[in-house]
């Protein structure tokens, strides 16, 4: 078991690092070397792969916390767990409603290009800061008020599970399916508009559009197959040591992670070599 532990968590701390690189990259290569053309309407975007990297630099210091209590006990520091993971789950419910809001304007970019065009620039990116923030409130009240959980855990506890009560989990648990369940009906009209409505009216989709939408796409479908499903089969599962479990869960969302920031960086530099050649429309 200890040797299963350490082996995750050491996978686990070299696919956060490769994706803290993936997305640092990203951001820099976008907003200072300027070597990806910036696109307004891809800011939200822009703003998850922030997100991103600051959610995978507290779920890096979180495991390097747990490997070194692996090794010694002496590192086993109450409530210090506790403390991570929670912002590591505020921080990921932020995420969540970013990509909600991402899939939800890619929605209208896509159906009412015309309305997008003219209003979008005239919302200020602040309202959806403002959006993302009430629900973290919320989020917060529902840690501390409606679920009553505390600044006081077990000193062996190191994992998800034992940080949080049931009320909380069921609560998040919760959360994240509804937000897969609504992030997928957008994802299934983008679909529709993308690939099968231009069939019956002969019209093309904006390219530069489209990249946006690929990468919302590409979002929920990460979401899915390496969150919603690993949680659910898990939320069946009672035989296995949670810690170990947990760890599991972890290491196959932090893969997915790792997947979807290699298939964005890879998509955005193609981008680039398009737009220096002179091919790429203007949205």
């Amino acid at each position: 078991m200890f040797f299963i532990a350490v082996f995750t968590t050491l996978i686990l701390i070299l696919f956060s690092v490769f994706i803290c690189y993936l997305n640092f990259l990203l951001l820099i290569s976008i907003f200072w070397r300027k070597k990806i053309p910036v696109n307004l309407h891809m800011m939200l975007t822009y703003c998850r792969f922030g997100v991103d990297l600051v959610y995978t630099v507290v779920i890096l210091i979180l495991k390097i916390y747990f490997l070194l209590t692996q090794i010694s006990t002496d590192f086993i520091i109450k409530n210090v767990h506790f403390s991570l993971v929670i912002p590591a789950a505020s921080i990921g419910n932020m995420r969540s409603v970013l990509t909600l809001l991402i899939a939800l304007e890619r929605v209208i970019a896509i159906y009412f290009p015309i309305f997008f065009h003219i209003y979008r620039q005239k919302l200020p990116n602040f309202v959806f800061l403002l959006i993302i923030l009430t629900s973290e409130l919320f989020n917060q009240y529902m840690i501390f008020g409606f679920c009553g959980n505390v600044l006081e855990t077990p000193v062996d506890c190191l994992n998800f599970f034992c940080a949080v009560n049931s009320c909380y989990y069921r609560y998040w648990f919760s959360n994240q399916q509804i937000v897969c369940f609504l992030n997928g009906a957008f994802s299934v009209a983008l679909v529709f508009r993308l690939y099968f409505w231009k069939y019956f009216s002969g019209t093309e989709t904006n390219k530069d559009i489209s990249r946006a939408t690929r990468i919302a796409l590409l979002d929920f479908f990460i979401m899915l197959f390496f969150n919603i499903i690993p949680l659910y089969i898990s939320s069946h599962i009672t035989s296995v040591n949670l810690e170990i479990l947990g760890l599991f869960i972890v290491l196959i969302k932090t893969f997915g992670y790792m997947i979807e920031g290699v298939i964005t960086y890879r998509l955005l530099f193609n981008f680039k070599i398009i737009a220096a050649n002179g091919t790429t429309p203007v949205s």
